[in-house]
């Protein structure tokens, strides 16, 4: 039904004089299950269909979109799109992709999603809160999540790509405290999905969350410190995640507001340090076997033991380096492609989280940092939170009322471990990282 639908959009844009042609739709099924305040709040469901229009008439874009797959809207989506290419500019870098491999990848979908429905989301929620509850009493959910969704997607270009594939997506996040009398500990928020039914295990990722809350009691200041600063996965992600993925942006090189511009080939990172960008890791989250313009995925390493090794690119900003789509033109139906990262890999070491923590001297773990990352320049300020004092290899106490400060491109060449463990935030996959020379003012 969707690719028949883009074909038909297609069919109309090139009636109308249109050169190139490509639409993109979406049909997703989605059931949400809210928690709050240690209580189930709302239960949602809702299906829905869109389509976005891309088209370009003599090198100028005319793109339109609609939440509606009827025939009579998606025309007039079509028309729209050719009247705003009329009046749009010309760039000689506009243009599609051509047709090319593409290899569907096996593991994304789940046909026992179709039977899943917002009454089993609901059980799952109440997993939840039955298991952070009986871990220990003085856990309490502030928010939580649990999310099951069957999305379709589809393109057809006017250079004979035809895609469609189906992907299910079970994604669950709880957020709270540990309460014990008046001491409070900092929240913490755990997160997991799955693409079948049979791997949904709501039951560890609470327990991970209630086991964090709970050691982060009893917490005390400490005195100002510079040392090792250990990231959880979590603290990974809204560190130094964000700060990768916009440098290595083919987009923001281009307008050279990227920190890695003319650095392909030369070292950004500590040899320790290996990226990889990778849709088809289908345990990932933004699994899929094409972008968002029908070039297959594959497997991009970014950063190779420190070494930039390329950039992001979508066939826009492709054409302008004259090189080719490494398959990351990102969006959805709204808008027309624009380039982003998939699922962001960082190798893990050879050493377990006990390691690591046996080899610092003095320093702070961060389980998760609440602050300022500036992605431009990489500099980041913030408190850390769920944070412990590391000292002669051993975890003395939690701590609270800590800043941590310093610049992410300066912690990316003074890593100096990373844990075999890893954990799934979102669309990333990392390691704790383990990285010198940082900076910490006590309370």
């Amino acid at each position: 039904m969707l690719l028949d639908t883009c074909s038909y959009a297609v069919k109309e844009a090139l009636k109308q004089n249109a050169d190139e042609v490509e639409a993109y739709a979406l049909l997703e099924r989605e059931a949400e299950v809210f928690v709050e305040n240690n209580d189930l709040k709302q239960v949602k469901s809702h299906k829905i269909g869109s389509i976005g229009i891309r088209v370009f008439v003599k090198n100028s874009l005319g793109f339109a979109s609609v939440n509606s797959l009827e025939k009579e809207k998606v025309l007039d989506a079509v028309n729209k799109a050719i009247k705003i290419a009329s009046v749009s500019p010309k760039d000689k870098h506009n243009g599609l992709p051509r047709k090319n491999s593409v290899q569907m990848l096996k593991g994304i979908y789940d046909s026992n999603a179709e039977g899943f429905e917002p009454a089993d989301a609901t059980k799952c929620a109440i997993e939840m809160l039955k298991t952070a509850k009986s871990y220990d009493s003085r856990v309490s959910v502030d928010s939580g999540t649990f999310n099951s969704s069957v999305l379709t997607h589809a393109l057809c270009n006017s250079s004979n790509i035809e895609l469609e594939e189906a992907i299910s997506v079970f994604a669950w996040d709880i957020m709270g405290m540990a309460l014990d009398g008046n001491d409070v500990s900092n929240f913490d928020f755990q997160f997991n999905a799955t693409h079948s039914v049979r791997n949904i295990d709501v039951a560890s990722t609470v327990e991970d969350f209630a086991k964090t809350v709970v050691k982060s009691l009893n917490a005390r200041k400490i005195d100002s410190l510079k040392g090792s600063m250990l990231l959880s996965p979590n603290a990974a992600y809204e560190l130094i995640q964000g700060v990768i993925t916009f440098a290595i942006n083919s987009n923001n090189v281009q307008k050279k507001t990227s920190k890695f511009a003319r650095k392909v080939g030369k070292k950004v990172a500590a040899n320790k340090l290996t990226v990889i960008d990778d849709a088809t890791f289908v345990d990932g989250l933004s699994a899929e076997s094409f972008d968002r313009e029908g070039v297959g995925h594959k497997r991009n390493v970014i950063i190779d033991k420190g070494v930039l090794k390329r950039y992001i690119y979508n066939t826009y900003t492709a054409d302008k380096d004259r090189t080719k789509s490494t398959g990351n033109a990102a969006g959805g139906t709204t808008s027309p492609p624009s380039v982003g990262s998939t699922n962001l890999i960082i190798e893990g070491g050879n050493k377990n989280l006990d390691r690591l923590i046996s080899e610092i001297k003095k320093g702070v773990m961060i389980n998760r940092f609440s602050g300022n990352v500036n992605p431009v320049n990489g500099d980041f300020s913030g408190v850390v939170k769920g944070g412990h004092l590391i000292e002669n290899g051993s975890i003395v106490s939690a701590v609270k009322e800590v800043m941590v400060a310093g610049n992410v491109f300066d912690s990316l060449k003074n890593i100096s471990g990373l844990s075999r463990e890893r954990k799934k935030i979102f669309d990333s996959f990392l390691p704790y990282i383990t990285v010198e020379g940082i900076s910490f003012t006590g309370g």
